[in-house]
Order: C-alpha cells, then sequence, then structure tokens
C-alpha cells in the first residue's frame, strides 16, 4: 500500500501544452473551520476538472500562511485529484482529510469500457512498488491485489504516482502501461518563479491588472495558443498576488498603463483583471477562477 502525499515536483510531471493553475498555500486561511476549508478547496479542484486543467501548482505564501497551511492546502487538493476507487490505498486516514465527505464529486472519466469495435478499455493505477527490470506493481480496479506490469521505454514513474492502463482482457488480467494520466489534473508544489518557467502564457489575476474586454480576448486566446497554453496564478482572500509580491497597485497600475514590465517579476507575461464590473470588495479566490478560466479558455 502506498504512502506520502501525491504531490509532485514539476519536472516528473506532464510537459505537454495545456492549463496550469497556481494558487497559493495561504488559499483557505479565513475559513473558520475544516469543513469550510475543505469545502473552498473543493469548489477549486471543481474549476481544475471543469477547464481540464493539467497542473494544480501550490506555491508558498509563508507570511500569509495561517493554521492551514501548504501541506493541508496540497493533501485536500491531491485527494480530491485521485480517482475515487484509488484514494483509500494512496491516502489512508489523515486529520486532514476528515471531512472530505463535503467535496463535490469531479465527474471526471477516469474509466472508460471497451467499444464495440473492440477497442481496449482504459483506467488508472497507483503504483506501489517499483521493482527492478523497469517492472512496478500497481493497485487498480482488475485485481483486489497489485499487479505487476512493465513499465514503456523511455517513461520513468515513482511510487505513490498514478498511470494510464490498458485493459484488452480482464479474466485472465492482461493489461499493459500505455503513460501518465491523459484526464483529471496532478498536485505540484513549486515556488511561482518555477511553476512560470515553463510554456505556456503567465498571467497574473488582480483587480489592479490591465481590464480583460472583448476586444482583447481574442488576441490573448492566439498568444496561448502559440504559447503552448496558460500558466494562470490566483492570490488569496484578502491576500492577492500583489501584496504577496510585496508590489503596490499603484505600480503595478503604472506599469500595465505604460506597457511596462512589473517589477520584481517573477516571470508573468501580463497582470490581467479578468473581472473588471466587479461590485464585491473582495471576489473569492474560487469565484475568480470560474470567471478567469471560463473566459481565457474560450475558443475562437
Amino acid at each position: 500500500m502506498a504512502s506520502g502525499i501525491e504531490v509532485y515536483s514539476l519536472a516528473t510531471m506532464r510537459t505537454e501544452d495545456g492549463l496550469t493553475i497556481c494558487v497559493p498555500s495561504s488559499l483557505v486561511r479565513e475559513a473558520e473551520d475544516d469543513r469550510e476549508a475543505t469545502r473552498k478547496l473543493g469548489y477549486v479542484a471543481r474549476a481544475a476538472a471543469v477547464f481540464r486543467a493539467d497542473r494544480l501548482v501550490v506555491f508558498p505564501d509563508r507570511e500569509g500562511d495561517g493554521r492551514r497551511g501548504g501541506e493541508y492546502v496540497r493533501t485536500v487538493l491531491g485527494y480530491a485529484a485521485t480517482p475515487p476507487e484509488l484514494r483509500k490505498d494512496l491516502w489512508g486516514q489523515r486529520d486532514e482529510l476528515r471531512y472530505v465527505g463535503v467535496l463535490p464529486p469531479l465527474r471526471v472519466p477516469w474509466r472508460t469500457g471497451s467499444t464495440p469495435s473492440g477497442e481496449e478499455s482504459k483506467t488508472q493505477g497507483l503504483v506501489t512498488e517499483v521493482g527492478p527490470e523497469g517492472r512496478v506493481r500497481v493497485n487498480s480496479p482488475l485485481r483486489e491485489h497489485p499487479i505487476s506490469l512493465l513499465v514503456p521505454s523511455g517513461m520513468e514513474v515513482v511510487r505513490g504516482e498514478r498511470v494510464t492502463i490498458r485493459v484488452s482482457s480482464r479474466e485472465p488480467v492482461r493489461a499493459r502501461i500505455t503513460g501518465k494520466p491523459e484526464v483529471g489534473f496532478q498536485v505540484a508544489a513549486a515556488d511561482l518563479s518555477e511553476a512560470l518557467a515553463g510554456d505556456g502564457l503567465a498571467v497574473a489575476t488582480s483587480r489592479h491588472g490591465g481590464e480583460l474586454s472583448v476586444s482583447r480576448l481574442g488576441d490573448l486566446v492566439s498568444d496561448a495558443r502559440e504559447a503552448g497554453g496558460y500558466t494562470v496564478a490566483f492570490g488569496a482572500p484578502e491576500r492577492g498576488l500583489p501584496e504577496m509580491l510585496g508590489l503596490s497597485p499603484d505600480r503595478i497600475r503604472s506599469a500595465v498603463a505604460d506597457g511596462r514590465p512589473v517589477e520584481p517579476d517573477p516571470g508573468f507575461d501580463l497582470w490581467l483583471n479578468t473581472i473588471p464590473a466587479q461590485a464585491s470588495e473582495v471576489v473569492r479566490t474560487e469565484e475568480a477562477l470560474f470567471a478567469t478560466l471560463g473566459s481565457l479558455t474560450l475558443t475562437e
């Protein structure tokens, strides 16, 4: 049985084009209790699933962390991102998971059935042991006990990692690992600058950024396609990205108006206000996720 938290470094995760969401470790700093904090993180996981995110990166906001910091946030998000049939094996009993019953279901198609044309079915499995000669033991819905499978050439896996399995027969079991998960998202821990260093149009969300308009959206979608997707960073309640980075709102607004980079710059391509008609004093992070990604993922 696997142990530990399913949180990967960015180097071990998929690198193809897609969507990366960055949220701070202080994400649930204002939650009154663990139940409310878990529910809030469930909405964040829902947004990641709805908008087909590949990665959900939790970056440190050490000055803003409360009683529930990065480990709490990563644990609950990692649990939510795990196929239900693998959660018990991977996570076991943890204090952070006391209220996971309030998490909304992601409804991600973790498994597919075989087709009338004979196409193989797919499922996900959990690597429980890495052995010699390129073989690993994998927990899966196929059998009660782990099965031994060969890792494809050029692919590296670690204990506790999820993999995609193609199944050609269930009795007897005939299956093979084909790669990393093709659906759902993975949770990673990284500094913000590291998360922004990869491909993708890097967007900082803030009410002090440039306003998103209909005319501007088309250019952003085109730029993101050329860059290989988006990396979008969000702040925490009452502690946005400017405060985390030690930036004054005036500095951001001035730089945006002049077309200059906002300094210090961890690697953003632009600062964007995706809710320009905001009437509430505070937009919660989970609300900002749906509003922002709903616009940026529109197609031409």
